[in-house]
């Protein structure tokens, strides 16, 4: 079915929709802040006050009702129920592709090695989204993680195959932003990946050939690959975004992490 973009009337055959306003859109103007959606200020509000009714009310007052109230203050104006909702299903679903990159492994031993592969994914994904998200909060705009229902479905159906794609959601990022801002909040994600590469990569060498030493190897590539594939100046990716802002930044950390994969691919 083919749809036209409520913002720029592009015709789509696959169009994202708002999780807020209900609209549909095309891959560009897929984010709230890029359809200059109306419906996100309220929606946010809604999830402060009253977040994933479907947790239950007894959790809501659990956590911040009542004599607790205080207690979870800084948790609260740091996420909300359902971004804690959405963020831990989209850990599972990746800790999941995780164990299934050891799954068909000859050295596929324990339970323990299969743990720490989905915690080494784990690390490469949830960090990535969380700079998103805090430096965007860093300069005032609201932001938090949503689940996609498309990439949840392509991340599970991953597992089952030989090429992973871990990309279960994004943040969602709403608020007046210069070009500057933007390309500082898109660059955060693959800096991040940059140096968890680099921190896999010296832990591997410490390991050498034994399988952890090799799973950590593996994780160095696979962030380094993530920050690489990100920075790709195009569409939605954070490198059209970044290089939208600054070319020679864009620049360095493309080469940066074309470095790194090409380091890790020699381990």
């Amino acid at each position: 079915m083919e749809l036209k973009c409520q913002y720029c009337g592009l015709n789509v055959d696959l169009p994202f929709r708002c999780p807020f306003c209900g609209g549909y859109y095309c891959a560009d103007h897929r984010l709230p802040e890029f359809h200059a959606c109306r419906e996100i200020k309220r929606s946010a509000f809604v999830s402060e006050e009253r977040p994933l009714r479907e947790l239950g009310k007894e959790i809501e007052e659990l956590l911040y009702g009542g004599e607790h109230s205080k207690t979870f203050l800084p948790l609260r104006r740091i996420s909300s129920l359902r971004e804690i909702a959405h963020l831990s299903l989209g850990t599972l679903i990746v800790a999941l592709v995780g164990v299934s990159l050891v799954s068909g492994n000859p050295h596929f031993l324990s339970w323990q090695l299969a743990l720490f592969s989905a915690a080494i994914l784990t690390l490469t994904f949830i960090p990535h989204e969380l700079a998103h998200k805090f430096t965007a909060k860093y300069y005032g705009l609201w932001a938090e993680f949503r689940l996609s229902f498309v990439g949840v479905v392509i991340t599970l159906i991953s597992i089952l195959l030989p090429i992973k794609i871990v990309s279960p959601g994004t943040v969602v990022i709403s608020g007046e932003a210069t070009r500057r801002t933007v390309g500082k909040i898109s660059l955060s994600g693959p800096f991040v990946n940059m140096a968890l590469s680099l921190a896999f990569l010296v832990l591997s060498n410490l390991f050498n050939a034994e399988i952890v030493g090799v799973l950590l190897a593996q994780g160095s590539f696979i962030n380094a690959f993530v920050a690489l594939f990100n920075l790709i100046p195009f569409s939605i990716f954070d490198g059209a975004k970044v290089m939208w802002w600054n070319k020679y930044f864009w620049a360095m950390a493309f080469l940066s992490s074309l470095i790194l994969v090409a380091i890790s691919l020699t381990i």
